[in-house]
């Protein structure tokens, strides 16, 4: 019964940076050289609103929140080994943060399948969950950083993630301040196209900007903070093993809790 081993999961966090920023740049691009959006700072959803684009920006997305997710659980499982319940504040903070990163996630698929044309109710509030849930979620990891100093790690890394966490929520507040007043300028008068082909000069632009801005620095913001799992990750190996109850699946199994063995299980009987 050998189990499945992944050596340096660090992968997990890089896979996921290629790939969603692969997904960004692939549907700017498209939506650029298409005509639906202006180049001045669309919003990110703005780049995946219309087809074909928005069926290339679902696809990543989709595929971001499943690394994401992976990327998440596989930090829960490393804290919780290194822990071991020893300290409850770790526990707590750990299991939290995995639950609140989750329904973040869940956000981002709502982003994904509803793109912002389509029902923009929607996809508002799976952005609202996803940009709300981010932060929060960095926020309770940046805190188990320092509560896991200095036996687990050093603080150099909790400096890191609190400037980063930081940097996220200033950009959170500023695209939720800014973006309402802008949409309330942009309709006081009458244009040909949508938001995402906004032009200089026109009513609210200039705020549209700022707040384009923020939600991009926010995505960035949010694929650093997962970079600074890759060295953690680079040290961890990961089993995955298949324990049988059962020769034949139509036999049933005669005892489902499996003994497992520890460090105080006899060698020999």
């Amino acid at each position: 019964m050998s189990p499945w081993a992944f050596m340096r999961v660090n992968y997990l966090p890089m896979t996921l940076g290629v790939v969603f920023s692969l997904g960004l740049v692939t549907c700017f691009v498209v939506a650029v050289l298409r005509g639906d959006v202006s180049p001045y700072m669309p919003f990110i959803s703005e780049t995946g609103g219309k087809y074909p684009e928005a069926g290339i920006f679902s696809i990543f997305l989709y595929l971001s929140s499943i690394l994401g997710l992976s990327t998440m659980f596989t930090r829960f499982l490393i804290v919780d080994e290194l822990n071991r319940g020893i300290d409850r504040t770790i526990d707590i903070l750990n299991r939290s943060s995995v639950v609140i990163g989750f329904i973040a996630l869940m956000g981002m698929v709502v982003v994904a399948a509803y793109p912002m044309t389509s029902v923009p109710t929607a996809h508002g509030i799976g952005a609202n969950v996803l940009f709300l849930g981010g932060v929060i979620y960095a926020a309770l990891q940046t805190w188990l950083s320092y509560k896991m100093t200095p036996y687990y790690n050093g603080t150099k890394i909790c400096h890191i993630r609190l400037a980063i966490t930081i940097l996220t929520a200033t950009a959170l507040i500023v695209m939720s301040v800014m973006m309402p007043i802008a949409m309330k300028f942009w309709s006081t008068s009458k244009h040909d196209h949508w938001t995402g082909g906004k032009l200089p000069g026109e009513e609210g632009f200039d705020l549209m900007v700022v707040s384009s801005v923020a939600e991009w620095t926010m995505a960035i913001m949010f694929l650093t903070y997962y970079f600074t799992f890759i060295r953690e990750f680079q040290k961890v190996c990961l089993h995955l093993r298949v324990q049988m109850l059962v020769q034949h699946f139509d036999e049933e199994p005669h005892d489902v809790n499996v003994a497992v063995a520890t460090e105080r299980t006899p060698i020999v009987m």
